[in-house]
């Protein structure tokens, strides 16, 4: 959880994390090197590591689970594989970059082959991560706050869930045009709430159920919700260009007006119903 609104910065300060925690183990380097004049990059001698470059295909809530599983001082949930794959990982990061900083990108590749260049170590730690339980937090601001949807999705036992009442600014539900469910859109003012249902321990099958029954409309981007004063990472359903919306959309009159027809007319698994301009 953090108090700053920037998500890019959040990734950056959790990218950290796990470069000291791992790097610490087999690389003794000066602690001060963390605080250089740009942060976002290590530079240590001729050794260059670009921060953006690195766990680059990683969101949120698998950077905070590998900090979580490579913490030392953590004995019972400490991961000396996926430790040991970071490690590896990194330093074969630098020999990529120090090579690709020459020119010499095709000698990397001579060196190391498909099995231990930095590309397949990255590929290897997510495949150690599949095999652990993530849970992730999702923002529900339009038809998965009802209870009476998420079950059809997601099944009976949503009950497990660790649920609380949340809000998110700068941003504004609208009805999507000829449709009878909202997307949301990003407004930049300050004075626009969307009220909705933050949902702490979704696991990652039923983040795939969720992904499917959104559609091709909709992708999943991480916000700031503000619960009680505190801000915590959160993604919510973005929609696509290829929505259009028409007025403000009110929950608790769809709840009580359109839910029915909802379920009737648009509910899909598979996706709900696709709009065609």
């Amino acid at each position: 959880m953090s108090e700053k609104l920037n998500i890019n910065d959040d990734v950056k300060v959790l990218k950290l994390n796990i470069l000291k925690d791992n790097l610490k183990q087999n690389w003794n380097l000066d602690t001060d090197i963390w605080n250089e004049e740009f942060p976002h990059d290590y530079r240590f001698e001729d050794t260059y590591l670009q921060l953006s470059f690195i766990l680059r295909d990683f969101n949120i809530d698998e950077l905070k689970h590998l900090i979580y599983i490579t913490n030392l001082f953590d004995v019972r949930n400490y991961n000396h594989d996926i430790s040991t794959l970071i490690n590896n990982y990194i330093k074969s990061c630098v020999e990529y970059l120090n090579h690709e900083i020459d020119g010499k990108a095709d000698e990397y590749f001579k060196k190391y082959d498909k099995n231990n260049n930095c590309f397949s170590y990255e590929k290897k730690i997510k495949e150690e991560l599949s095999k652990h339980k993530i849970q992730y937090s999702l923002f529900f601001y339009g038809t998965l706050r009802a209870s009476e949807v998420r079950k059809a999705v997601l099944g009976e036992n949503i009950e497990c869930h660790e649920t609380t009442n949340g809000f998110l600014t700068h941003y504004k539900v609208f009805q999507v045009k000829d449709a009878n469910y909202p997307l949301i859109k990003f407004t930049n003012n300050e004075e626009d709430v969307v009220q909705g249902l933050l949902i702490y321990n979704i696991s990652s099958n039923e983040l795939n159920k969720l992904d499917k029954f959104e559609g091709v409309n909709y992708f999943r981007q991480y916000v700031k919700i503000n619960v009680a004063g505190k801000l915590y990472d959160s993604q919510i359903y973005i929609p696509d260009k290829n929505l259009l919306h028409s007025e403000p959309w009110d929950y608790e009159n769809w709840y009580n007006n359109d839910m029915q027809s909802f379920f009737n007319n648009e509910f899909d698994l598979n996706g709900v119903k696709e709009i065609k301009n």
